[in-house]
């Protein structure tokens, strides 16, 4: 009697322990599963909020120094940088585009190519500093000096400038709130595609050289019985 109880004892704690087991690895999955989501769900909203600041950087960038060439260069209004610029930065940076435009001060440029390359972005959510280096590069600028200067000659070329931008969050929007020059003339990348403008190097024309006759052979001499 004794042995079919112990027997049922066991049974039963080994149906429980069977029991506790299979919630036990059931809690286990569901925990795993909302672990994974979680962490799914936070690559999303890290991934989502990297690109929608590089994105930033990259349109405000752009835009905000291309406007600060055209107003060096065309001698535009400072209050068109305020979208692009805070007003810290814009007063800072005065004797910078002071100094760039100087060579132009006395002519009035009538257009120029731009051309900015970004070189690093230091813009993801978990880095401290947001900053972004650049290297500016004005070309084919074409205007002419003015008459109350009594300049003439050719269009002086630009420098290309190396600046560090750093930007900042200010009322709900972003802005450059320092641009920091790093180098002056940098090396630059030579470019990808033939450039257009660039005169053609000199070459060596071809001159025809006359392709010798062939000799006869001896089968080809006419025999003349007369000689």
């Amino acid at each position: 009697m004794e042995r079919k109880r112990k027997a049922s004892e066991i049974r039963a704690a080994r149906k429980q322990l069977r029991a506790v087991t299979s919630v036990r690895r059931s809690v286990f999955y569901f925990m795993r599963a909302i672990l994974v989501v979680l962490v799914i769900g936070a690559l999303c909203i890290l991934a989502f909020m990297s690109g929608a600041r590089i994105s930033n950087a990259y349109i405000l960038v752009n835009e905000g120094m291309s406007a600060r060439a055209d107003c060096m260069l065309k001698n535009g209004e400072e209050n068109e940088l305020t979208s692009y610029f805070s007003l810290a930065c814009i007063d800072s940076d005065s004797d910078e585009r002071s100094n760039n435009a100087a060579p132009y001060a006395a002519m009035t440029v009538s257009s120029y190519e731009y051309s900015l390359k970004i070189g690093s972005l230091h813009v993801f959510p978990w880095q401290i500093g947001t900053y972004v280096d650049v290297v500016e590069q004005i070309r084919n600028v074409k205007g002419v000096f003015s008459a109350e200067s009594g300049g003439s000659g050719s269009v002086p070329d630009w420098t290309p400038r190396k600046y560090r931008l750093h930007l900042g969050k200010a009322e709900g929007r972003w802005l450059i709130e320092q641009v920091e020059l790093l180098e002056l003339n940098p090396k630059l990348d030579p470019p990808a595609t033939p450039d257009p403008d660039a005169e053609p190097l000199p070459m060596v024309t071809p001159s025809p050289v006359p392709t010798p006759e062939p000799s006869p052979t001896p089968d080809e001499v006419i025999f003349n019985p007369n000689d």
